[in-house]
């Protein structure tokens, strides 16, 4: 996945044109984004030529190069605090996980963290990892424009918040499927407003 998403960013295709090229539906696409299903071989194959690379190069991360991002830093630092607060967890917590992957992403986060600048140069592989740690869509730090992703990260986030306040332990978005934004908002609003009058 990640060298999809970093190939497609290369041609510079939205995931819609991908998809199209590919001959793949979106729910089918994000059964495999969220790595619940496997790709098969006829899945690299329509891949790779959708972003005219070899099979080869989709399947094999030792072949992708690393990407680095510029990015706003305030807001993105922002939607990384988010994630580890909807972790109920620190900084440091975050810091730690991508330490023991390589010091090198902790160092890149750390770096966000801190900015006191407008901007940021990353690693995208950093953001993938965060987002991953935080159970949501990578895109919702790597393509962070993308407003349809970003409404339903936070209708999540709403939720689990809500969820957790409400008692739960451990909250799997997963297995929400497609449900929308403003069902998932509707939901969070029930669970923080207790059982109803009798």
């Amino acid at each position: 996945m990640a060298n999809v998403d970093r190939l497609r960013r290369a041609k510079g295709l939205t995931v819609g044109e991908l998809l199209s090229r590919a001959g793949m539906t979106k729910s089918y696409y994000q059964s495999r984004a969220g790595l619940s299903l496997p790709y098969n071989t006829n899945d690299l194959e329509a891949l790779a030529t959708a972003l005219g690379v070899t099979p080869e190069e989709v399947a094999s991360p030792e072949s992708a190069s690393r990407v680095g991002m510029r990015v706003p830093a305030r807001p993105l630092a922002e939607r990384v605090r988010r994630l580890v607060a909807s972790q109920g967890a620190a900084d440091g917590d975050l810091l730690d996980h991508l330490a023991g992957i390589d010091p090198a992403l902790a160092d890149s986060a750390r770096a966000l963290l801190s900015a006191e600048t407008n901007t940021v140069v990353l690693d995208e592989e950093v953001l993938r990892l965060i987002a991953h740690w935080a159970d949501v869509p990578g895109e919702y730090l790597i393509d962070y424009t993308d407003e349809a992703v970003t409404d339903r990260t936070e209708a999540e986030l709403e939720l689990r918040d809500a969820m957790r306040a409400a008692g739960a332990s451990a909250v799997h978005f997963r297995a929400l499927g497609q449900m929308s934004p403003d069902a998932l908002r509707a939901i969070a609003r029930s669970l923080r407003g207790g059982p109803p009058a009798t």
